[in-house]
């Protein structure tokens, strides 16, 4: 038992109809796939979920910080603004979505849809019941193109010959030439990221979630209309320059005036004695 323990704690290898993105074929896949836009805006905001059943929040973090809105502060890094795995559930509490809700059992396409509603993203989720393998292809192929939308997929590690649990992650390009997504798996600890073909991505989110009562499916991210868009900050070279600027001027001016008043002092005339 202790053995099989260990083996499920590292990283898993990927079955046969997965292609890692690390590979000479996975490479290659990249290299020619005219759809992968969102690829380099979640690479650079790629999170591992921090439990095992906050993937569907590491995925919403993800996607809320590559689109250009406004962030909360985070507590952590104050005074700087980022979208992290506690502070994006500020908006959705009231919906009854909570860091306690997902510690109990993820989030369920709805209910991810909601947490990215409530913080001035524009979620369009479709369940696979509702749609076809044709329009998932169209729609998230369409959407890896578009320089403002992104797309998670919710789907059962089964369908796609993985080992067990259900999973949340962003897509970040595609090949139409093989028909495969890229997938950037948020468990880094167990898979890494690769490249699955659409059929079978159909297959695994077109499982039923006993949660919802619903099958899994995919949600097309973009910003709200109107949302609040990230605030113009000043390089942080430019500000240490500039307060630089000041605290020497202060300390000039304050030179300065010391140096007078001395001078002052020093060529007092003598009182005249009568």
């Amino acid at each position: 038992m202790l053995a099989a323990l260990v083996v499920l704690a590292q990283l898993q290898p990927l079955p046969k109809n997965l292609v890692p993105l690390d590979s000479d074929a996975g490479r290659a896949l990249f290299a020619e796939a005219e759809s992968q836009r969102p690829y380099f805006r979640l690479s650079s905001q790629f999170l591992t979920q921090k439990t095992t059943t906050y993937c569907g929040v590491a995925a919403s973090v993800m996607v809320l910080n590559a689109l250009p809105l406004e962030a909360p502060v985070a507590k952590e890094w104050a005074p700087f603004r980022a979208f992290t795995q506690d502070n994006v559930f500020d908006a959705s509490a009231s919906l009854g979505i909570t860091a306690e809700h997902v510690a109990s059992g993820g989030l369920t396409l709805d209910q991810l849809a909601a947490l990215l509603l409530a913080n001035h993203a524009e979620p369009r989720a479709l369940h696979a019941a509702d749609a076809t393998v044709d329009a998932f292809r169209t729609d998230a192929s369409q959407a890896l193109r578009s320089p403002e939308a992104y797309v998670l997929v919710d789907f059962l590690r089964s369908g796609l010959g993985q080992d067990t649990g259900a999973h949340w992650s962003p897509l970040a390009a595609y090949d139409a030439k093989a028909d495969r997504f890229l997938v950037l798996d948020v468990a880094r600890f167990r898979y890494p990221p690769y490249w699955a073909t659409t059929a079978d991505l159909w297959t695994a989110m077109s499982t039923n979630d006993p949660d919802s009562g619903k099958t899994r499916g995919y949600v097309i991210v973009r910003p709200s209309a109107g949302a609040p868009g990230r605030a113009p900050v000043a390089p942080v070279g430019h500000r240490i320059i500039w307060m630089a600027s000041l605290v020497v001027a202060a300390i000039f001016a304050a030179g300065a005036v010391t140096g007078a008043l001395i001078m002052r002092w020093r060529w007092k005339p003598a009182p005249r004695v009568a």
